[in-house]
């Protein structure tokens, strides 16, 4: 049962949260507007979109990527307003009255601790929900500013039980369950005998499992000893309209998408570091809102003597000390020599710094 204390504490977290965000979010547009404003009016006069037309464009988008920002900025906000919102508190002598009564410091910051909580399943359900509902109009609305045109259409896949197995799709609708310009090549085990299948199009046939081919052609061999026959059927197995939306996914940056569509992606592509790398961060980043918590408030608690400003800037540190660390670790994942294992990477700062916020917290003065 939450209390008054719980509260009280609580709501001055939540307000430092919230102020904490509100200018972080404003500085991730300023800067988006400073840098990229010449491709936004570019874009506009290509497109001859007018003034108004611009604005409210920019708007939209600054919306869309609202939540893209805040899977980004929310383990640091939540570190921020909690070294705020702990200041204010020591600066209104309200703690000491706090502990008095007999209250351990562990129950004074026990509500900070919940926050960090609360933000951690926030950020693991905009990436789950709020992300893929939004990805494809901020594409589209990226795509309209700037005056660049994004196919999402073209495709490639590889089959995971013949890695020979080569399948280019030009276009593919979803509705018509219909791909456009297919290619399907098969390298061959030796020399001479690959076979090349082309396509105008592939209908899907759900009573067939397969795709009907329109016009299509199979090449077997090498010339000048080719022969050419017609084909009525894709014969991809395991190929299904599910799969190739699923494909077209892979494309995004891996920060927008979802838990569902990360491992929908690694059953596509077995083995892949980036997607590997990327599921397991969408854990151990939510997990940074307590494990930076953990390490920073037993500072701020020894430094009651303090200036506001120094336990803020102290907060920053911490929070630039652990994203240092954290980029190495997913950089040394791509790094040839080395070869860091994803998941390796991806929990190293987690368990390292949350071992060592386990430690200093738990050694805090009561």
């Amino acid at each position: 049962m939450a209390g008054r204390l719980d509260r009280y504490v609580a709501a001055a977290v939540f307000g430092a949260y919230g102020a904490a965000l509100l200018f972080l979010v404003g500085m991730f547009m300023v800067f988006d507007l400073l840098f990229q404003m010449p491709r936004y009016l570019e874009g506009a006069a290509k497109s001859g979109m007018g003034t108004f037309g611009l604005l409210w464009g920019l708007t939209e988008l600054q919306v869309y990527r609202l939540p893209y920002v805040f899977v980004t900025i929310a383990p640091f906000v939540t570190v921020i307003a909690a070294m705020f919102a702990l200041s204010r508190l020591m600066a209104a002598n309200e703690v000491a009255p706090m502990l008095f009564t007999g209250r351990s410091m562990f129950r004074v910051l026990r509500p900070m601790l919940g926050v960090a909580v609360m933000s951690a399943l926030l950020m693991g359900a905009v990436w789950q929900w709020v992300i893929p509902a939004v990805a494809e109009q901020k594409e589209s609305l990226e795509a309209s500013l700037t005056g660049q045109e994004v196919n999402l259409d073209r495709i490639t896949l590889r089959s995971k039980d013949n890695p020979r197995l080569e399948l280019f799709c030009r276009a593919y609708r979803h509705g018509e369950r219909a791909m456009r310009g297919v290619i399907l090549f098969d390298r061959g085990s030796a020399r001479g005998d690959g076979i090349y299948v082309e396509a105008a199009g592939a209908n899907w046939n759900p009573e067939l499992r397969d795709w009907e081919l329109v016009d299509g052609v199979r090449k077997t061999g090498e010339a000048p000893n080719q022969t050419t026959t017609r084909q009525e059927l894709l014969g991809m197995e395991g190929l299904t309209p599910d799969l190739v939306v699923d494909s077209a996914k892979a494309r995004r940056e891996t920060s927008g998408l979802s838990y569902t569509e990360l491992r929908a992606l690694m059953r596509l592509v077995p083995g892949k570091p980036d997607y590997i790398l990327a599921y397991h961060v969408h854990f151990t980043f939510p997990l940074a809102n307590l494990v930076l918590l953990l390490l920073a408030l037993p500072f701020a608690v020894n430094f009651e003597r303090g200036r506001r400003i120094e336990r803020v800037v102290f907060a920053i540190a911490v929070c630039a000390v652990y994203l240092v660390v954290d980029l190495t670790c997913r950089n040394l994942v791509y790094n040839v020599a080395i070869m860091f294992h994803p998941v390796i990477a991806a929990w190293t700062p987690t368990i390292v710094f949350g071992s060592l916020g386990a430690v200093v917290f738990g050694g805090t003065r009561t």
